[in-house]
């Protein structure tokens, strides 16, 4: 077992709460700037290291997620189907494996807009992403063909509380899943709903639910956000602008953390700075310890 699988794994297994947040690889072929971001974001217990957002080209997320490990960090290395197939998919995980890496979050991939040349692999969805990886963990490639020493990799399922329907989900989980880090949460109640649908079905099992949560700076950073799929409650917007964004997080994190299902946040920093982010994962904590 990887040294990160190991320690992520056996947080979750001990029902720690953790916080994890979120690296965007530099545009420019530049390691310094992921190790400046790894010092920026060093409140995270785990960091997610994203691949290729907006489909726009990036340093890749697995040279990015080597750098970061080589800076201290525990990486979560997010993968796209947009980009590759199955064969391309799980040689980049085995890679991924031996360079350190040792939890994975599947993803499809933001659509690639017009002005940018390039098509789609669609080979997998997220799901059948999740179903590889699980596959790879257990020894088998997706030829069918047995390796020699199985891997041991920590996969995880995305969610979006707007979109995804409960039986998605659980789909993902039944295939061995094991955290859900969801989209951004700028309503408590609409995500309280979205649990109890999970509850329902008993979607989740013991799976722990990290959702992703922010300081909203400003109005237009709501607007971002709720471009980005995230449930907003009505004033958040006005209150952002109005200089009470903290107190908007905060109050969300306090009625996420009571959910018994919610066994970490996912920090991120979406018009805010670092230090907003580093303080909200700071009252998370402290939340969850009282």
């Amino acid at each position: 077992m990887t040294p990160a699988a190991s320690t992520l794994a056996a947080r979750l297994a001990a029902r720690e709460f953790l916080v994890t947040s979120e690296l965007v690889p530099p545009r420019d072929a530049d390691a310094a700037a992921v190790e400046r971001s790894v010092e920026q974001l060093s409140f995270a217990d785990a960091l997610n290291i994203t691949d290729l957002p907006r489909a726009r080209p990036r340093v890749s997320a697995l040279a990015a997620a080597a750098i970061a490990i080589r800076a201290g960090a525990e990486p979560i290395l997010q993968m796209t189907t947009r980009d590759r197939n199955r064969i391309a998919l799980a040689s980049d995980a085995l890679g991924a494996i031996a360079l350190g890496v040792g939890a994975v979050l599947p993803l499809g991939g933001d659509p690639i807009p017009e002005d940018v040349p390039g098509k789609a692999a669609g080979d997998l969805d997220a799901g059948g992403l999740v179903q590889l990886l699980v596959d790879l963990s257990n020894g088998v490639l997706p030829d069918g063909s047995k390796l020699d020493a199985p891997p041991r990799l920590l996969v995880g399922a995305a969610a979006s509380p707007k979109f995804t329907p409960a039986a998605s989900l659980a789909a993902k989980i039944a295939a061995g899943a094991s955290f859900v880090q969801t989209q951004v949460v700028l309503d408590a109640d609409a995500f309280g709903g979205w649990v109890d649908g999970l509850r329902e079905i008993d979607a989740l099992g013991d799976v722990p639910l990290l959702p992703s949560v922010v300081v909203p700076a400003s109005a237009r950073s709501v607007e971002l956000v709720g471009g980005f799929g995230a449930q907003v409650a009505p004033g958040v917007a006005e209150r952002a602008e109005a200089g009470e964004g903290e107190a908007v997080a905060r109050e969300i994190v306090t009625r996420l953390v009571a959910m018994p299902e919610v066994r970490g946040v996912h920090v991120l920093s979406i018009g805010s700075d670092s230090s907003a982010a580093a303080r909200l994962a700071a009252f998370a904590r402290e939340v969850a310890a009282a």
